[in-house]
């Protein structure tokens, strides 16, 4: 795309400008770097950035100080099986069955997995195992500290989340500080400026095709200078509190930024009555110290709850204030549905839950309710949302 400068996003983004005023960039990150899996994996722990700036076997010596080949590099980048990882993963009673039937011993208290079971494609194939070999399966393949670059196999990334792995907590303490102080200079270091670089080949492409409204999905793991370019290229970000960028457990809306779009749940998120009931001791944290509500906190959110958290979004600082409809009609007692798991839009982690949610009044339904209309009009006039032009 960039051989022809972008010209079909440039037509696309002008066709659309007949239409709109403004747009989201959905995952503005995958304009700096994308995720990879490979086309043998089933889940994306075995993937990596790109483009991406991976290590060469000697960065990792004589930068970082760890035996990548003398060790073997097979102990870094294939899966580390021994006998306590199966118990951990599948208990220590199915131990002897799994060794039996999936492993293979090359020497040393070490395993690897057989020829049938080496990809997790090949484990998602199978059709006579329950679900849970099949987990433990993709596990094992999970179990390494470094995947391969996909297009240079002598070139290395760490493993995303690797300290979480069994193979990481084997090594003794000083090569697990080494091994985190190289996941660090990778994840928040290495690739940043390169990262920048890619942005802005492509973001201003898009930016500058039109005189649209730009508007950018920010969350997840943010490289620092994001931010930075998003400003530059005049595009708004997205902030949601409970969705904090940095290591705070909100993001304090106090410091939301003009040029941005605040929410209080996205399509991918819990709506707040659900995200209310997932973690006791966060709402309970959040209600004392966020809302600075005294005592206990609900165990529901009731719409007392809801209208808080709501105009406490709304009197941010930012250009925009775009909430779900649900968020909205969970304010009121009567308008809400009595199950808070019917109001979830779309859950990543489940492949066959997207796009559910279904408004269970209708458009005039809602425009005829004056009591609703009045309350909510009522309501954003006491907030910073409220409109200073006279009608």
């Amino acid at each position: 795309m960039a051989e022809d400068h972008y010209a079909w996003w440039t037509a696309r983004m002008k066709v659309m400008a007949e239409y709109f005023d403004a747009y989201r960039l959905d995952h503005i990150l995958g304009f700096f770097r994308i995720w990879e899996i490979p086309a043998t994996a089933v889940r994306g722990l075995l993937g990596h950035f790109a483009p991406a700036l991976a290590l060469a076997d000697w960065e990792i010596e004589e930068h970082y100080g760890i035996p990548f080949r003398a060790w073997g590099i097979d102990r870094f980048v294939e899966p580390f099986i021994k006998d306590w990882v199966v118990d951990e993963i599948f208990g220590r009673d199915n131990r002897d069955w799994i060794i039996l039937q999936f492993l293979d011993y090359i020497g040393n208290g070490n395993y690897r997995l057989k020829a049938f079971v080496d990809s997790q494609q090949k484990v998602a194939a199978l059709t006579d195992i329950p679900d849970w070999q099949i987990d433990g399966l993709f596990r094992l393949h999970e179990n390494v500290c470094f995947v391969r670059d996909h297009a240079n196999p002598y070139m290395y990334h760490p493993r995303i989340k690797m300290m979480e792995t069994a193979s990481f907590r084997e090594f003794g303490a000083e090569f697990r500080d080494k091994l985190e102080r190289l996941y660090n200079d990778y994840f928040y270091g290495r690739n940043y400026d390169f990262w920048e670089e890619q942005a802005y080949q492509k973001l201003p492409a898009i930016k500058d095709a039109t005189e649209m409204l730009a508007c950018g999905e920010d969350l997840g793991m943010v490289p620092d200078n994001v931010p930075d370019v998003m400003w530059k290229l005049q595009i708004l970000r997205l902030i949601i509190e409970r969705m904090p960028a940095n290591d705070y457990f909100i993001s304090n809306l106090v410091y939301t930024p003009y040029l941005s779009v605040v929410t209080t749940s996205s399509h991918d998120t819990t709506p707040l009555r659900m995200w209310w009931e997932e973690d006791r001791d966060f709402t309970q944290r959040y209600y004392n110290e966020v809302m600075h509500w005294n005592g206990e906190a609900p165990q529901f959110a009731e719409p007392e709850i809801v209208q808080e958290i709501v105009k406490r979004t709304l009197n941010t600082k930012a250009m925009l204030a775009i909430l779900p409809i649900q968020d909205w009609i969970d304010m009121t007692g009567d308008l809400r549905v009595e199950n808070p798991a019917d109001e979830r839009i779309n859950d990543p982690a489940h492949t066959y839950h997207y796009w559910r949610y279904r408004l269970h009044l209708s458009l005039e339904e809602l425009r005829d309710n004056t009591g609703l209309t009045d309350f909510y009009r009522e309501f954003i006039s006491d907030t910073r949302r409220v409109s200073t032009v006279e009608e």
